[in-house]
C-alpha cells in the first residue's frame, strides 16, 4: 500500500534527530575524551571539535543546519504519510460509490427491460379509437416486429454485468441474433402434428356449441343487443332479429384493406320489419362496425352474391315477395331485381357467369310448387355498371326434371311454361331451399323430401341423393361450397332438429357433422366463410346468436385436415357417445 514507505521514512528521520541531540550534549561537556557515542560518525566529529577551536562556529552552524533539515524531513514525511492515507480512503470511497451505482443501474435496467418487453407495451388488443369505420386507423398490434432488430420476449438480452463493478457487460448484446432466422419454406412438409382439425369428431363444447375437434368459436352478435366492437365500443343500434341468409364480401374500401363485410338477412315476419344488416371486420377478423343496408322489407330469407360483389336478398312472402340487389357497404341504394319481381316465396340466389355473353342467374322458391327460375339479361355491362344487369329486361325460364326409373337422377330442361314447371316441382322437387353453382354444377336442396340435387349445366343431366345421414336429422337448408385440395366439401345448414348444426358432404357422397348445438333447437342459418377461408359464420335464427368459428391450427377450412369422421345412416349421438342403431 502507498502509506508504508512514508512510515519507514519517519523512523529514519527520528534516528537522525537523536544523533544530533547527542552530539550537542558532547559539545556542552567540553571534554577532551569521549566515553559514549551513538555512532562512529559522531565520535569523529567531536574529536575534530576538541582539537581545533577555530572551527567551532562552523561546527555549530552545521549542527543547526542538520537539525533543521531533520525537522523539515520529519514534517514532510509525516504529511506525505497522512496524504497517502487520505488518497487510499478516497479511492475506497470511490470504489464503494461505483459499486452502488452499478447496483442502481442494474435495478434501472431491469425496469427498462420490462418496459422493452412487447407484452408490456402492446395491449392484448390494440384497437382504433373511433367507432366510425371511416376514420379507422390500422391497429398497432398489426405491426410485426422485425426479428433481426427486436429481441425475442422469451429470450431478451440482460443488461446486468456478469462480474466486477464495471458499468457495462464485457460482451454487450448485439442488435441482431447470431443466427438470422430464415424466411424460406421448410425443407420438410408440415406434419400432422401441425394440423388439429378432425371434421366430424364432436368433442369440444364451447358457448353452447359442440364442435369438431380442432375448432373454436366466439359469439359476435345477439339479437336485440348492440354489437360489441373490438375497441370496446358498441354499435348505435341493436343487432337485428331472426338472422337468416348471409354472405361475406371482400372490403374494397381503402381504409379497411384486407378486411371484409358479412351481410345477414332479417326474416322478421311483420310487414316492413325485415332487411339486411352488415358487420364490418378488419383483416384479423375483428368487428369494426354494424349497420343496416336494407330496411323496410319483409321476411328476408336467404339470398346470394353476384359476380360484381353485391348481395341479392330474397323476400319469402307468398305472392308479393321480391328480390333486392343490395350494396354490402351501404354506398348505393338497394333496388328490386327483375328476377323475382312477379312475386313469390323466394329463397336463394346463384349465378353462372362462365359465358360472359350469356350470364345466367338462378332463384329458388320455398313452395310446394316452387319451380327454380333462370334469368338471362338482354344486355351485359361487364366492366361498366354491372349492377344494371339485374334490373333490365331479360328472359325468365323454369326448371323441369325428367327422372329415371330409379328416381336417383335423369335429365332436365328449361321451359317457358310456368304452370308445367310448377306441377313438375310439386311432384319431384318441392320446397326448394339452398342453391349454389360451382363450375358446371348447380346444387339444390329440397328440405321436405331430404334430397340433394346436382345438375350438370353442360350435359343437362342430374343426380339426386338423400341427405338423411349421420347427425343430419333436420331439414337441409342453406349451403356453401368450399373447394379444397381433396375435391371440396359441400356445407349445409339445418332447419331445426334436435341438434341443429352445420354438416358437410364430400364428392364420394359421405356425410359428416362440423358442429351442432345440444342447447339450441332453431334452424342454423347465415353460413358463409371469410375471403381467406379461416372464419366460418353461422347463426341460430330463433335464438338470435351469430357465431364466428375457426380452426385452432390457424389453417383455412379448405386446407388439409386429419382423418374425417364420417357418419353413416343410422348413426346418432346419444349422451355424447357414438352408437349405431
Amino acid at each position: 500500500m502507498l502509506h508504508r514507505p512514508f512510515r519507514r521514512l519517519q523512523l529514519s528521520n527520528c534516528t537522525s534527530t537523536n544523533s544530533i541531540t547527542e552530539k550537542i550534549q558532547y559539545k556542552k561537556r567540553d571534554t577532551g575524551s569521549i566515553t559514549t557515542s551513538s555512532s562512529d560518525a559522531g565520535q569523529e566529529t567531536l574529536k575534530n571539535a576538541d582539537s581545533t577551536e577555530g572551527e567551532t562556529p562552523n561546527q555549530r552552524r552545521r549542527f543547526i543546519i542538520l537539525a533543521l533539515l531533520g525537522i523539515v524531513v520529519f514534517v514532510l514525511g509525516f504529511g506525505v504519510g497522512i496524504g497517502g492515507e487520505k488518497v487510499h480512503e478516497k479511492r475506497q470511497s470511490q470504489s464503494s460509490l461505483a459499486t452502488q451505482q452499478n447496483s442502481t443501474d442494474v435495478d434501472a435496467n431491469t425496469a427498462t427491460d420490462d418496459d422493452d418487453d412487447p407484452s408490456a407495451q402492446i395491449p392484448a388488443s390494440s384497437e382504433p379509437t373511433s367507432s366510425s369505420p371511416a376514420t379507422t386507423t390500422p391497429p398497432s398490434s398489426n405491426v410485426v416486429d422485425d426479428p433481426t432488430t427486436s429481441p425475442s420476449p422469451s429470450q431478451s438480452p440482460t443488461r446486468t454485468p456478469t462480474s466486477g463493478p464495471t458499468r457495462a457487460p464485457t460482451s454487450g448484446p448485439t442488435s441482431s441474433p447470431s443466427a438470422k432466422p430464415t424466411t424460406a419454406a421448410p425443407t420438410d412438409k408440415p406434419t400432422d402434428a401441425t394440423i388439429s382439425y378432425v371434421p366430424g369428431n364432436l368433442v369440444t363444447l364451447q358457448d353452447n356449441l359442440l364442435l369438431s375437434e380442432g375448432l373454436a368459436t366466439r359469439r359476435i352478435a345477439t339479437s336485440g343487443q348492440p354489437v360489441e366492437y373490438h375497441d370496446g365500443t358498441r354499435s348505435g343500434r341493436n343487432f337485428h332479429f331472426l338472422p337468416d341468409g348471409g354472405a361475406v364480401f371482400a372490403d374494397t374500401r381503402g381504409w379497411n384493406a384486407g378486411g371484409w363485410v358479412y351481410v345477414s338477412n332479417s326474416e322478421m315476419r311483420e310487414a316492413g320489419q325485415g332487411g339486411v344488416g352488415a358487420i364490418t371486420f378488419d383483416k384479423n377478423g375483428r368487428v369494426l362496425d354494424y349497420k343496416m343496408v336494407l330496411e323496410g322489407t319483409t321476411m328476408n330469407c336467404n339470398g346470394g352474391r353476384t359476380p360484381w360483389n353485391t348481395w341479392v336478398s330474397c323476400e319469402e312472402v307468398e305472392f308479393t315477395g321480391k328480390g333486392w340487389q343490395v350494396d354490402p357497404f351501404g354506398e348505393r341504394q338497394p333496388e328490386m331485381t327483375t328476377l323475382g319481381s312477379a312475386g313469390g316465396r323466394w329463397e336463394a340466389f346463384a349465378f353462372d357467369a362462365r359465358n360472359k355473353d350469356k350470364p345466367r342467374f338462378f332463384m329458388s322458391e320455398d313452395h310446394n310448387k316452387g319451380t327454380t327460375r333462370r334469368f338471362t339479361p338482354s344486355q351485359t355491362h361487364w366492366g361498366g355498371d354491372e349492377w344494371r344487369m339485374l334490373h333490365e329486361d331479360g328472359v325468365v325460364d323454369y326448371l323441369m326434371v325428367n327422372p329415371n326409373a330409379e328416381n336417383n337422377g335423369g335429365t332436365f330442361e328449361w321451359t317457358d311454361d310456368i304452370e308445367a314447371a310448377r306441377n313438375n316441382a310439386r311432384e319431384f322437387y318441392p320446397q326448394s331451399e339452398g342453391i349454389d353453382v360451382h363450375g358446371s354444377k348447380l346444387y339444390l336442396v329440397c328440405k321436405n323430401i331430404y334430397q340433394l340435387f346436382i345438375f350438370d349445366l353442360d350435359d343437362m343431366t342430374y343426380v339426386n341423393m338423400t341427405t338423411v345421414s349421420g347427425l343430419f336429422d333436420g331439414k337441409p337448408d342453406q349451403m356453401k361450397r368450399i373447394v379444397g385440395g381433396d375435391g371440396g366439401l359441400l356445407y349445409f345448414t339445418e332447419e331445426g332438429g334436435k341438434d341443429a348444426g352445420v354438416h358437410a358432404r364430400d364428392e364420394q357422397g359421405r356425410f359428416f357433422t362440423i358442429l351442432e348445438s345440444p342447447v339450441y333447437l332453431s334452424e342454423t342459418t347465415g353460413l358463409s366463410f371469410s375471403p381467406d377461408g379461416k372464419h366460418m359464420y353461422i347463426a341460430y335464427q330463433e335464438d338470435g346468436m351469430l357465431y364466428d368459428v375457426w380452426r385452432e391450427d390457424g389453417l383455412p377450412f379448405d386446407a388439409q385436415s386429419l382423418n374425417v369422421k364420417y357418419h353413416n345412416v343410422g348413426t346418432r349421438r346419444l349422451s355424447h357417445q357414438w352408437v349405431t342403431l
